[in-house]
C-alpha cells in the first residue's frame, strides 16, 4: 500500500469535505489500535492555536447574495445574552456559554450542548461593509455588507 498516496487521498477529502470529515467516517468505538497510538485519530482534524480541536458546533448555513453575506448560526436553546460576536481582521468569532440547570450525575441521558463553544469564521476581502446580527428562535442571523468599511463592532438587535 502505498502510504503517500493514501496521506494525499486523506487531505484532499478533508478539504473537500471539511475538517469533520474523518470523525463521519469512524466512529468513536470503531477505533482501531493503529489509529489510537498516542497521537490524533483524526490526524487531518483542525486545530485552534491551543491545540485543541475544532468542534463543528454550532452548525452554520451562509448565504451569499450580490449585496451582502448572511450567515445563519444554529444555537437551540441559548439566548442572546449567552452569545457574543467580534470581528476583527479577516475573521469573525462568535462565542458563547450555555450551563444546565441540572446536575451532571442526574443526567440518564445527554443530547444536549453545554459549556461553552467558539466559532472562527474566515471572512473573504469584500466582507468589511456594515454588519447587523439578530437572533431569533435558536438563530443567530449575522449579515455583513459587501460594500467597502470598517465596522468594527456587532450589535446583536431584538
Amino acid at each position: 500500500m502505498d502510504f503517500e498516496k493514501m496521506k494525499q487521498w486523506m487531505e484532499f477529502a478533508q478539504q473537500m469535505y471539511g475538517g469533520d470529515f474523518w470523525k463521519q467516517v469512524f466512529d468513536e468505538d470503531q477505533k482501531t489500535p493503529f489509529m489510537t497510538n498516542g497521537q490524533s485519530p483524526f490526524p487531518f482534524s483542525q486545530q485552534d492555536q491551543r491545540g485543541k480541536e475544532e468542534s463543528s458546533f454550532p452548525s452554520m448555513d451562509i448565504v451569499d447574495t450580490v449585496t451582502e453575506v448572511q450567515f445563519l448560526i444554529y444555537l437551540p436553546g441559548y439566548r442572546k445574552q449567552d452569545v457574543h460576536i467580534l470581528s476583527y481582521g479577516d475573521y469573525l468569532v462568535v462565542k458563547g456559554q450555555r450551563f444546565s440547570y441540572f446536575n451532571e450525575q442526574d443526567f440518564r441521558q445527554k443530547e444536549g450542548k453545554y459549556g461553552s463553544f467558539e466559532k472562527k469564521i474566515p471572512l473573504s476581502d469584500h466582507l468589511h461593509g456594515k454588519m447587523g446580527a439578530i437572533f431569533k428562535d435558536g438563530i443567530l442571523y449575522i449579515t455583513i455588507q459587501k460594500d467597502e468599511g470598517q465596522a468594527k463592532t456587532i450589535v446583536i438587535d431584538d
